[in-house]
């Protein structure tokens, strides 16, 4: 593929060095987005109504489309098989009722097995071969049953298959590893889901924005060449990839959070809701865009809700503040997932450094000294958000540089340190004009390990 131009996403070694040899930057949280502090929460009137805006004037593949990061591997998914023996039992006893349980259980008997005699550990070993010991691509792994047991579908298939439901032709982005596209468009072109004329495209991560390893010696690691060792920075590194979106809107899905076939309508319904009011919103401030000589201070009281820090005698000054891109995150009840959390924070660098801004912070975000703010958190960040973004526009002025990543994993079965760019939609999406709305724990049907699959509706 052509080189992308350089970009913060594109750090020099001694770059690297400098933050991997550094302690991991601090996130300073003001407190949690709750209700009524950052969280909107929306009644089933409302939100009824929100739902019928979009039935009177629905969007089209033209306006609006689907962008689902699944270039992660099926690797964590398949972990718990292969140190926690409990799970390899309660999986194979519930292989009947599994999506993926007819190619197990064909896989099996082609080794030669009986699966009524074979033992959860050998129909494990044979279901490990199957996946390719966890390399294949998550979205390419069965998780619902269809037509009453008699198909399947990944999640791949359900992902275009739901937003099919919402726009006819529907235009979806998925972003995956180059060594896997051929596969999964063939999967995809293969399967019932392309009688729905769906318009695809498969996103490939700049390599130029992979990051090197430090050995535990601090050491670059090294390839068979002698050159340094690169993997991929995180998911923030895609951040480059929605500026080739097309649509001006997009939802923002994961893979692992395909809408399972039960729950497809409650998913509709709040997917519906929540397009309507980013519509709604985005020609609020087009609005604005047209008054601003005439009614500054209206500008100024609309973004400081969003903890904008702007002066109504700068004109030019609030038309960029108004221009940046926009986003309506769903967030669910706050019941332990590992994973992104709403906070106030006061930026550190970039467009808003100094501002406090509501953002979704991660985690290993937080230092020993705030970690009872993450204990107050309420909400939970599930990746549901629908996005507003003039197609071309640079996203990268609107990226909090401090929030990068170092974590601790094994490289090649060695333990190393590792640097991740600043997370899509945390650090990378820090100066988005943000509002959160809490949406049911039903739309969120998380993946997570091969175990979520046991009793999915």
């Amino acid at each position: 593929m052509e080189s992308r131009p350089s970009s913060l996403f594109e750090l020099s070694l001694d770059e690297s060095r400098a933050r991997l040899s550094s302690p991991q930057p601090k996130t300073e949280i003001e407190r949690p987005c709750t209700p009524g502090d950052g969280v909107e929460v929306w009644s089933s009137e409302l939100l009824l109504q929100k739902a019928k805006l979009w039935d009177d004037t629905p969007p089209n593949a033209s306006t609006l489309g689907l962008w689902v990061p699944a270039s992660g591997a099926a690797t964590r998914m398949f972990r718990p098989l292969h140190d926690k023996p409990q799970a390899c039992e309660s999986l194979w006893s519930a292989v009947d009722d599994l999506a993926l349980g007819r190619a197990w259980l064909a896989a099996v008997e082609a080794k030669g097995l009986d699966p009524k005699q074979c033992s959860a550990a050998e129909a494990t070993s044979v279901l490990l071969t199957l996946m390719k010991e966890g390399t294949i691509p998550k979205g390419l792994v069965s998780f619902h049953m269809q037509d009453g047991g008699e198909g399947t579908e990944t999640a791949f298939e359900a992902h275009v298959r739901s937003w099919s439901r919402l726009v006819d032709e529907p235009a979806v982005w998925f972003t995956v590893q180059e060594e896997h596209v051929m596969d999964i468009e063939a999967h995809l072109h293969g399967s019932s889901v392309s009688s729905l004329n769906p318009r695809l495209a498969f996103e490939v991560q700049d390599s130029a924005t992979d990051m090197p390893v430090l050995d535990q010696e601090g050491a670059w690691m090294k390839t068979e060449g002698g050159a340094p060792l690169k993997r991929p920075g995180g998911h923030g590194a895609l951040l480059t990839l929605l500026e080739e979106v097309s649509t001006p809107m997009f939802v923002v899905r994961n893979i692992d959070n395909a809408p399972s076939p039960a729950r497809t309508e409650l998913r509709e319904l709040w997917t519906k809701a929540l397009v309507a009011e980013a519509r709604a919103w985005a020609e609020e401030r087009e609005a604005l865009l047209r008054e601003v000589e005439a009614s500054p201070e209206r500008v100024v009281a609309w973004l400081q809700v969003q903890g904008v820090t702007c002066h109504a005698g700068d004109v030019a000054g609030l038309e960029a503040q108004l221009a940046r891109p926009m986003r309506l995150v769903g967030v669910v009840r706050n019941e332990g997932q590992p994973g992104g959390v709403p906070f106030w924070v006061r930026v550190a660098s970039g467009v808003d450094a100094g501002s406090v801004r509501p953002q979704i912070v991660e985690a290993v975000e937080f230092g020993e000294d705030n970690r009872d703010v993450l204990a107050k958190a309420t909400h939970f960040n599930p990746v549901d958000m629908v996005c507003v973004v003039k197609p071309g526009q640079s996203l990268a002025p609107y990226v909090d540089e401090s929030r990068y990543l170092i974590a601790e994993k094994k490289v090649k079965g060695k333990d190393a340190k590792v640097l991740e760019h600043p997370g899509l939609w945390n650090g990378g999406m820090s100066g988005w004009l943000t509002r959160f709305v809490e949406i049911p724990a039903e739309c969120f049907q998380p993946v997570k390990t091969v175990m979520d699959l046991v009793g999915r509706k």
